[in-house]
Formats: C-alpha cells, structure tokens, sequence
C-alpha cells in the first residue's frame, strides 16, 4: 500500500498544472455523475416495477374472481378451496405492501399543483449549496418549449415539461461557484433530502484566477498561489 500511494504521489508530481486541473474536473463530474445514478435511476427503476407489478396483479384479480364466494364454483384443478383462499389472501398483502411502498415513493416527489412547495425546495437547495460553501449563480426551471426560462412555473406548466421529459419529472438547472469538498457536501445533502432532487446531468469545470504580478507576496513574504475554484452546472430532476 505504501508503495502504491508513492508511485501515485509520484505520478501527481510529474503532471503538469493544467493536466492536475483536468484530471481534479474529470474526478468531479464522474463522482457527480455516479451520485446522480444512486439516487435517482435506482428509485425511478424501482417505482416502475413497482406500478407494472400492480397493475399486473390487478389484471390477476379480475381474470380469478372478484369475490371469495366464486371460488367455490370454480375448477381448481384438485386443489382445495380454502388453500385457493389462503394464496388468494397472501397475494392481496403482497399487493397491499406494494402500494403502500408506491405511496412512499410518490410521497417524496414534489406535486406538481403544490407550487408553494417547489418554492419551498428551491430555497431548501439554495440553502443547501451555500452551507456546502458554494455560491449559486442561477437556480432556473428547465423548459423544453420555447419562451425563455423565466417564466414562473405553473401546474399547467409543470405537468407538459414532465411529459417531455425524458425523466417524467420537470428539471432544475443549478449554476455555482464551489469547492471539492462543497460540491461533495451539497452531493451529500441531496442524498439525505427529504424530497427527490435528483442530478441527472452536470457540468464541472477548474477555474484558476489570472496570474498577478510575480511581486505579489502574502504577509509572510512568499508568494501568492492563483485561485482555484469548480464551475459547477448541475441538472436536477425533481
């Protein structure tokens, strides 16, 4: 292990800054993108089966019988009624756990006629990013449709802009000034959100400062280094 973290101390050394710039941005947008896929594609996957699994045993029930009382005129191929309503009971509270997880799921999504509510997760994801030590530039509604971006959301809106997207969800476009570590901690906070936000694309870019005059020194007499920072463009689905 030892050996292994001096080889890549020594390959760190060898890079030149603009490679180390390329290569910290690179690391970001992978974490990012990986962040996106954890929360979000796995709940989005997992809501589907859940409503195909539903309407599947929906179609079961009605294809079996709509009441209890039928099961006695029907052919059950030997099997015994009362085992036939035991499974028929088991099935029913299989389905019952399921939708009750469906609730959950939905539960956590922001309803699209509950306006008071988006706002109210904006500011929660302003808030969010700025105790992460990053400074947001633009928290935006994403529109398909043409007419700018600023136009303030409505239900109406808001329900045609989910059914254009590819996620069934209407988007949110993030734009700020971070650190590493304020960029994995509003990563973090998302994860942890009690309302789906969930990054779906981004864009993370190393800014450096200009070069200042060479005499530039702090008070301890050495000099300055550059400025650094993470230009940050994140794309949530909520």
């Amino acid at each position: 292990m030892k050996k292994a973290l001096q080889r890549a101390a020594g390959a760190w050394g060898r890079l030149t800054l603009a490679e180390r710039h390329q290569l910290v941005g690179a690391i970001c947008f992978l974490m990012a993108f990986c962040y996106g896929l954890l929360i979000w594609q796995p709940g989005y996957t997992k809501l589907n089966n859940l409503i195909y699994k539903e309407q599947k045993q929906k179609v079961r029930d009605r294809v079996t019988g709509k009441n209890d009382a039928a099961l006695k005129n029907l052919n059950l191929d030997g099997l015994d009624a009362r085992v036939t309503q035991r499974e028929l009971a088991k099935v029913r509270e299989t389905l019952a756990a399921l939708e009750t997880e469906r609730e959950r799921l939905l539960a956590r999504f922001v309803p699209l006629d509950d306006l008071e509510t988006l706002q109210a997760m904006k500011s929660g994801l302003a808030r969010l990013a700025e105790n992460g030590d990053m400074e947001v530039t633009a928290l935006e509604h994403i529109y398909h449709s043409s007419g700018g971006h600023d136009r303030p959301p409505t239900p109406e809106l808001l329900k045609s802009e989910s059914e254009k997207s590819p996620y069934k969800r209407p988007l949110l476009r993030l734009k700020a000034k971070a650190s590493y570590w304020g960029l994995m901690q509003f990563l973090d906070g998302l994860s942890s959100s009690l309302r789906v936000a969930a990054p779906v694309w981004s864009d993370i870019s190393v800014k450096v400062e200009k070069a200042r005059s060479s005499n530039s020194q702090n008070v301890f007499g050495a000099a300055e280094a550059p400025k650094q920072w993470l230009e940050v463009e994140i794309h949530l689905a909520i």
